[in-house]
C-alpha cells in the first residue's frame, strides 16, 4: 500500500466484546465487574499480561487518557484492568463499555497488520472465554451502534490544507453520506485540534470485518488524494509559508507553551516539513511530540510530579529540547 504518513497520524481498530452469562458493565455492581475481572484473570493469567487500573498510578493512567491507549470512561468505572501486547501495540480495556474492548494501534496507515494483530489477541481471549453472540446478530455489545462485528476502524488524520482552503466541511459532508463518522482528535464531540481528525465506520450489523476495513481504505484514500491536492494549492501562498516560519521560530524561543497552541504550532511545521519549507524537523519528530506534551504525559516522561501552574514552561522546555 502506499505510503499516507504526510496525512495518516495513527490508524486503530477496536473491537467490542461480551463475556456469556453477565450483564454490561453498566448494569453490574462492584461486586459483579470484579466477579468478572477476576474471571478474566484466572482464565488468561498465564497467557497474557494483565494489569488492574487500581494498581497503577494516577499519572499514567491520565498519560494512557492522553495517548488514546485508553477511555476516560475507564477511569470511572471500578474492578477495570487492561491487558497488554506490547509486541503488538494492543490493549484491551476490561470493564469499560464492555466487557473488552480489543484495540490495536499502528502508525500511519497499515490497517492489515493492525487487523493481524487484534484477531489474534481477540482469537486468545475467545478461545479461553466464551464470548455472548447471537446467530442472527453476532457479537452482542452495549451499544446497538456496535452490535454485529463489534468492529471499528478508526484512521487519525491531519489535514491543515483542507482546512486552510475552506474544504473540510465539503468534504466531510460527502463522507458522511458514505457512512463514516468524522470526530476531533480525542473523540466523539471533541473538535479537530492541530488539524487533526478520526474518521470511523460507523456500521457494524449487517457487514464483514473485511467490509469494513475496505471502506475505510477508499475513504482514507479520497481524503489523503484532496488534502495533498489542498497543500499544492498552498505552495504560492506567502502567508501559509510566513506562519509556518513563525510556528518554528515560537517553538524554538517561547518559555511557554499552551496544549492547544503548542498543538497548532505543531501542525503547522508539520505541513511546513511536507511541503518543502522546513527540511532540518523529521515527521517522526513532530509525530513523537503531538504524542507527548499532553500534563500528564510530560510528567511521566520527564519523571516529575509537577504543578498545573508549571505545566506550559514545562511542555516549551520539553518540546523545544526534542525538535
Amino acid at each position: 500500500m502506499e505510503d499516507y504518513n504526510d496525512v495518516v497520524l495513527t490508524t486503530r481498530i477496536r473491537l467490542a466484546r461480551n463475556v456469556k452469562g453477565y450483564k454490561f458493565p453498566y448494569n453490574m455492581t462492584d461486586k459483579e465487574r470484579k466477579t468478572l475481572l477476576n474471571e478474566v484473570k484466572e482464565k488468561l493469567k498465564d497467557k497474557c499480561t494483565i494489569l488492574e487500573l487500581d494498581n497503577i498510578d494516577d499519572v499514567t493512567k491520565k498519560s494512557l487518557v492522553e495517548k488514546h491507549e485508553i477511555s476516560k470512561e475507564l477511569l470511572q468505572n471500578s474492578s477495570t484492568a487492561i491487558i497488554t501486547d506490547e509486541s503488538k501495540h494492543v490493549v484491551t480495556m476490561v470493564n469499560e463499555e464492555d466487557h473488552f474492548r480489543i484495540q490495536s494501534f499502528t502508525s500511519g496507515f497499515n490497517v492489515d497488520e493492525a487487523y493481524e494483530n487484534i484477531l489474534e489477541v481477540d482469537r486468545l481471549i475467545g478461545n479461553n472465554i466464551e464470548y455472548a453472540t447471537s446467530e442472527e446478530y453476532g457479537y452482542i455489545t452495549a451499544c446497538p451502534t456496535c452490535i454485529g462485528t463489534g468492529m471499528r476502524v478508526s484512521v487519525m488524520l491531519h489535514l491543515p490544507g483542507l482546512e486552510k482552503i475552506g474544504l473540510i466541511n465539503k468534504i466531510f459532508n460527502e463522507i458522511s453520506n458514505l457512512g463514516i463518522s468524522i470526530r476531533g482528535i480525542y473523540g466523539e464531540n471533541t473538535k479537530g485540534e492541530g488539524s487533526i481528525y478520526q474518521i470511523s465506520n460507523q456500521k457494524t450489523l449487517g457487514v464483514t470485518e473485511e467490509q469494513i476495513i475496505e471502506q475505510v481504505k477508499q475513504v482514507t484514500h479520497y481524503i489523503v488524494k484532496q488534502e495533498r491536492k489542498a497543500r499544492e494549492l498552498l505552495k504560492s501562498r506567502e502567508d501559509v509559508k510566513d506562519e509556518i516560519m513563525r510556528s518554528v521560530g515560537i517553538i524554538k524561543y517561547a518559555t511557554q507553551l499552551f496544549k492547544k497552541e503548542a498543538m497548532q504550532l505543531l501542525s503547522n511545521i508539520r505541513l511546513g516539513i511536507n511541503i518543502g519549507y522546513i527540511e532540518d524537523i523529521t515527521l517522526e519528530k513532530i509525530d513523537d511530540l503531538i504524542n507527548n506534551i499532553g500534563i500528564n504525559t510530560l510528567r511521566k516522561n520527564l519523571k516529575e510530579n509537577f504543578a498545573k501552574e508549571e505545566e506550559n514552561s514545562k511542555r516549551a522546555e520539553y518540546v523545544k529540547k526534542n525538535i
